[in-house]
């Protein structure tokens, strides 16, 4: 009884000495306060997904009845499944061709033209990620979007849930993966199989409690199918861009006016990478593998997620070298990318935001290459290069039990694989041309090893350079006038001409090319939705 009584506060010096057992509720390690600390440290024990409920709310803490609140919560989705899932040919004297809005058919297949807009998300998320690609993972993903979608009415379903839904499922999946056989009574009842879809539902339910405003369109309110009208209104600020601008000119501008004017020079506003960062909760600024560790981080201050602007701060200063000597085309980039600095220091740094007299601000993570820099060849030697491979199930950061459990690759770190590509575009041509003149009579097991490296070094070269690919964000427009949407617009490209004889010369002319914006996917079919497989029904 004496333990119960231990100091557990961020501030308290017994904190650190408390520990922390995997898969053992023991207390005072399981107390709220100790979880808060445990979180902002980022020393969660496992299971993570339990840790989580009881930081967002969801279930009490072990010294509370969490059977009782598991299942409670299980039978309100039993509930709202068996409510929203009702069969219309059940229905007497209702015509399947009724457009009346109380008609259980015509519900129907709204809901069904729902299904399949969530299903077009859901099979893009994560590929390289096998657990992602079952069928029964892909239908509870869909599931539970679609009925908290039906539930919540007035926001609907937007695109980007599906990456909120994926990291808390797959949690829940990993703490019964790695959870052993000698369970207590409420480790197994919270770790029961059948009941996966309702914990999820619960964790998803809880947590967009706190980002529910972030998908919300002002005044515009989505149809029975889900989609949302066109705006007429000529200035519909969003909650999510009067937050972001409350972050720049209360939070930003007083602890770093100069970045801030230089976003104001550049004419970035905040709401061209911030819509991104809040609505997917930072998922895609960092590799999955720091994810749970963030998003314990952020789940510390309860549902509603109040210091966010903090981490988006934090976000802003640790790359502000970059944003303060690139170029505006450079800082956007910039900002469109998975951000340079750790996880790590993010946090430490919005803990300093927060509670300068408390935490120390963090030492500057360590310089990285300009996007415009060459390589530094200064060091290279005659030897071959010796490339390392991270073997699976080796050591990193995470754990066994993180998001590279599986094996799988770090998707969410893009810069690295850009990296790559790039050194791969400046060396290979130059080295395969180098080799073809070292071997004009190549030996004849090697001409076959030579012609491959010759057309690849080729395919390489081969790339228009005065086209950008630029992604439309809509996103970011929300607020503004949307009649121009979905109307074909006339668009200048840049066209490299072919080689011509010496004897015409012609002047490089500039072609208009029509490009259709699409605002809303539309989807004609109003069957139950197929299980569709990401790698031939790519359509981003």
């Amino acid at each position: 009884m004496e333990q119960n009584n231990i100091d557990c506060s961020p501030t308290s010096p017994t904190i650190d000495r408390i520990e922390i057992t995997e898969y053992e509720l023991r207390l005072p390690a399981w107390s709220l306060e100790c979880l808060k600390s445990a979180a902002i440290q980022q020393r969660l024990g496992r299971p993570h997904s339990l840790a989580w409920a009881i930081l967002l709310n969801a279930l009490p803490p072990p010294s509370g009845d969490i059977i009782s609140s598991l299942e409670a919560h299980r039978n309100f989705y039993n509930d709202l499944k068996s409510k929203l899932s009702m069969d219309p040919r059940t229905v007497i004297g209702d015509d399947p061709l009724s457009q009346n809005d109380e008609s259980a058919w015509k519900q129907h297949f709204c809901d069904n033209e729902l299904k399949a807009l969530i299903l077009q998300d859901v099979v893009r998320t994560y590929p390289d990620e096998v657990y992602f690609r079952e069928k029964e993972v892909q239908e509870l993903m869909v599931n539970v979007l679609f009925f908290w979608a039906r539930c919540h009415s007035h926001v609907g379903y937007r695109q980007g849930m599906h990456e909120i839904l994926a990291p808390l499922l797959f949690e829940l999946y990993l703490d019964r993966k790695f959870a052993p056989d000698n369970l207590g009574d409420a480790l197994k009842y919270y770790l029961d199989e059948n009941y996966l879809e309702h914990h999820c539902y619960m964790l998803f339910n809880t947590l967009m409690k706190g980002l529910e405003k972030f998908y919300t369109t002002g005044d515009v309110v989505p149809t029975a199918c889900g989609r949302l009208p066109s705006s007429k209104v000529v200035h519909n600020p969003n909650e999510v861009v009067r937050y972001l601008e409350k972050v720049k000119e209360e939070y930003l501008a007083p602890f770093d006016a100069e970045l801030a004017a230089r976003l104001a020079e550049y004419n970035i506003s905040m709401e061209l990478f911030g819509i991104r960062w809040l609505r997917l909760l930072f998922g895609r600024e960092f590799p999955r593998a720091d994810i749970p560790h963030l998003w314990g981080f952020l789940f510390a201050d309860g549902p509603m997620l109040p210091y966010l602007h903090y981490v988006i701060v934090a976000m802003l200063v640790s790359i502000r070298n970059i944003l303060l000597e690139a170029e505006a085309g450079g800082a956007l980039a910039a900002l469109m990318r998975p951000s340079p600095a750790a996880a790590a220091h993010v946090t430490a740094l919005a803990l300093h935001l927060r509670r300068p007299r408390t935490h120390p601000r963090p030492p500057p993570p360590p310089p990285h290459r300009k996007l415009t820099e060459p390589f530094d060849r200064s060091n290279e030697s005659d030897e071959p290069p010796k490339w390392e491979l991270e073997q699976p199930g080796a050591e990193h950061t995470g754990g066994a039990a993180s998001w590279c459990a599986d094996g799988a690759a770090e998707g969410g770190d893009v810069a690295r694989e850009l990296a790559a590509l790039a050194l791969v575009r400046a060396r290979l041509p130059r080295a395969a041309a180098a080799l073809a003149r070292a071997l004009p009579r190549p030996p004849a097991r090697a001409r076959a090893a030579l012609r491959d490296l010759l057309q690849l070094a080729a395919l390489l070269e081969c790339r228009n350079h005065a086209l950008i690919d630029v992604e439309t964000a809509l996103e970011a427009a929300e607020g503004e006038v949307t009649d121009e949407i979905g109307k074909r617009k006339i668009v200048p490209v840049t066209v490299v001409p072919k080689p011509k004889p010496a004897h015409s010369k012609q002047p490089n002319k500039v072609r208009e090319v029509q490009l259709k914006v699409f605002h809303q996917t539309e989807c004609k079919s109003t069957s139950d939705f197929p299980f569709l497989d990401p790698l031939r029904s790519r359509t981003d």
